[in-house]
């Protein structure tokens, strides 16, 4: 059916196609500082990078100066550090602050270039995820065997939450013999056919079986079907044993990240999503949709992050008979 409509898309737009043309030159653009800095509770660093944007036409003035960069915690300001060589924290050429942040932490931001306006925003480290407990099963799925995700949670009646989820699993591979250990960590593509907080097909997408994608495997959802109640999550992945021949030992561990974002973070994470679901749009029978922004006089993100990490958890074992 994916494929059937695929075909019929293209075929509209071979159809409507025109001709007309235009000159980008004569475009009136100017450039702006771009932001991002995701302020959140995991570690004592704070990333901030800055740069400047690129006209659609390449026309003005290309600044190499450093920009002026102000970060205040609570009212306080705060030591901007630079680095620029790139760290296992950091990326090169960037720039960052030192220091645990905490519930209700406020953040303001700005960032300038000479001859380019002041771009600011401000932002709050949200509420802790309101977690009630987790566990682990083994259920049989649909091809073979399954390992489900139940993750129990309270919802705040009387604010506006938005919530998120990740799960990463870590293989590590030791070889018998002199051959170097492996160690692979990935994001999980997690399966949401009894999850219906996450797996809502509705319109287009149910009729012509489109799948969505999350950014980095990172699963939003808001409190709009919650209203204040208890809910528990129920993901699951494919079941993989620990592995142990003469060869080499391949063992498996899984970490569980659960976030609760500030609304900013979450408007732009969910863009992100809805550009990279957004099928209809590649074939001309949908808006064109935007990357969400609260930089004012700039583009990019300011938005908060209060995340909850569990230790790693070992694989589960299958029981023999």
């Amino acid at each position: 059916m994916k494929y059937r409509f695929i075909y019929i898309a293209s075929l509209l737009i071979i159809l409507s196609s025109c001709t007309y043309e235009f000159n980008i030159n004569d475009v009136e653009t100017k450039r702006k500082p771009v932001v991002f800095c995701m302020p959140n509770t995991l570690g004592d660093t704070t990333l901030i990078q800055v740069s400047q944007s690129i006209t659609v036409n390449n026309k003005g003035i290309n600044i190499t100066a450093k920009p002026d960069i102000s970060f205040k915690l609570n009212g306080e300001e705060k030591e901007i550090k630079y680095t620029d060589k790139a760290t296992d924290l950091l990326p090169a050429n960037s720039y960052y602050v030192l220091g645990k942040l905490k519930e209700g932490d406020k953040i303001n931001l700005e960032a300038s270039y000479p001859d380019m306006p002041i771009a600011r925003s401000s932002t709050v480290i949200p509420q802790s995820f309101p977690l009630d407990k987790w566990d682990m099963i083994l259920k049989d799925g649909s091809y073979g065997r399954e390992i489900q995700f139940r993750i129990s949670f309270t919802d705040n009646e009387e604010t506006k939450d938005y919530y998120g989820m990740r799960i990463i699993r870590k293989t590590k591979t030791h070889y018998y013999g002199e051959a170097d250990d492996e160690e692979n960590i990935e994001g999980i593509n997690l399966q949401l056919d009894e999850e219906p907080l996450l797996f809502n097909k509705v319109g287009f997408d149910e009729i012509f079986d489109i799948t969505k994608t999350y950014y980095r495997d990172i699963y939003l959802w808001d409190d709009t079907m919650l209203n204040g109640k208890s809910y528990t999550l129920y993901p699951s992945t494919y079941y993989y044993e620990n592995y142990n021949n003469n060869e080499r030992i391949e063992t498996i561990k899984f970490k569980i990240y659960l976030y609760r974002f500030s609304e900013e973070m979450y408007k732009y994470l969910k863009s992100v999503n809805d550009i990279n679901n957004n099928e209809l749009g590649e074939y001309g029978l949908a808006p064109i949709r935007s990357h969400y922004t609260n930089i004012e006089n700039g583009i990019g993100l300011l938005g908060g992050c209060n995340i909850y990490e569990t230790d790693w958890i070992d694989n589960l074992k299958e029981k023999r008979k």
